[in-house]
């Protein structure tokens, strides 16, 4: 690898042997570094590839301000979320934690208490991204000495939540809200009390929360589906009455037109917990 930038003393922003830029970490290698050469690579503890070149720009913008204890364990929270949870996670994430644990360490530091959004939310429809996100503080207070509140775990699986859906700052919200409308479209058609304890109904939500995911990135499933899709209408027509609802909701508030096959697969669980 060769060195393009100095970040700071344990940052280099490198090219690796394929020409792809890198942003490597090393106690001590920015310092004994310089544009040009090449790394000494027995000082190399971890080596961010990012997956394009916005998330490297970010991420080299802010990363000389990280204190190196935090960018460490971020790279391997990130590395965690990436291998455990189900779903691409964007390199983003690296940027946008790292950044957010920096004032989130210094805010407990300084007894600054902070409140967090979306607490009920983020456990009702993320509850893996919640349960990783638990384990981060765990690991987190362990590792860098310090007592982060158990809500950080909230503000965590938020990021995560924003790195599987583009990494803007407001996707989570985006998605939740998304997912949050179309569950209510179901209720008040037909009436229900959602049983949080009902594996069909946790099966829905899991579907809604993926469709809804989909929309935001403007992916559809096209499959063909539409003689399914007529034959399913005339065995259960209550529930792809309501699936026509969805539909009308989602091409009148972000433009997405459901294909027959996500009507079918929407309808079916519908179905399943009626």
């Amino acid at each position: 690898m060769i060195v393009r930038r100095v970040l700071n003393n344990s940052v280099v922003d490198a090219l690796d042997d394929s020409l792809s830029e890198v942003i490597v970490f090393g106690k001590g290698l920015g310092f004994r570094s310089k544009p040009g050469e090449t790394i000494d690579e027995s000082l190399v503890e971890k080596v961010f590839r990012l997956d394009g070149d916005a998330a490297s720009r970010h991420f080299a913008s802010i990363v000389a301000s990280i204190p190196t204890d935090v960018l460490s364990a971020t790279a391997d929270l990130v590395a965690r979320a990436q291998a455990e949870i189900t779903g691409k996670i964007s390199d983003s994430l690296y940027a946008s934690l790292a950044d957010h644990l920096s004032f989130a360490v210094q805010r407990v530091r300084d007894g600054e208490a902070m409140t967090v959004p979306l607490a009920v939310d983020v456990r009702r429809f993320y509850p893996t991204e919640y349960a990783f996100a638990r384990s981060a503080v765990v690991e987190l207070n362990s590792r860098l000495g310090i007592e982060l509140p158990a809500d950080e775990a909230i503000s965590i699986a938020l990021h995560v939540i924003n790195a599987q859906v583009g990494g803007a700052a407001d996707s989570a919200t985006r998605l939740m809200e998304l997912t949050s409308s179309v569950l209510e479209i179901v209720r008040l058609h037909f009436g229900l009390d959602y049983d949080d304890d009902n594996p069909a109904y946790l099966r829905f939500v899991t579907h809604v929360r993926f469709f809804a995911q989909r929309v935001l990135l403007g992916e559809t499933v096209q499959r063909d589906d539409a003689e399914l899709l007529a034959l399913l209408r005339a065995q259960k027509p209550a529930a792809f009455t309501s699936v026509d609802k969805v539909d009308a909701f989602v091409m009148r508030s972000h433009g997405h037109a459901m294909s027959a096959s996500e009507k079918v697969y929407l309808g079916l669980h519908i179905a399943n917990f009626l």
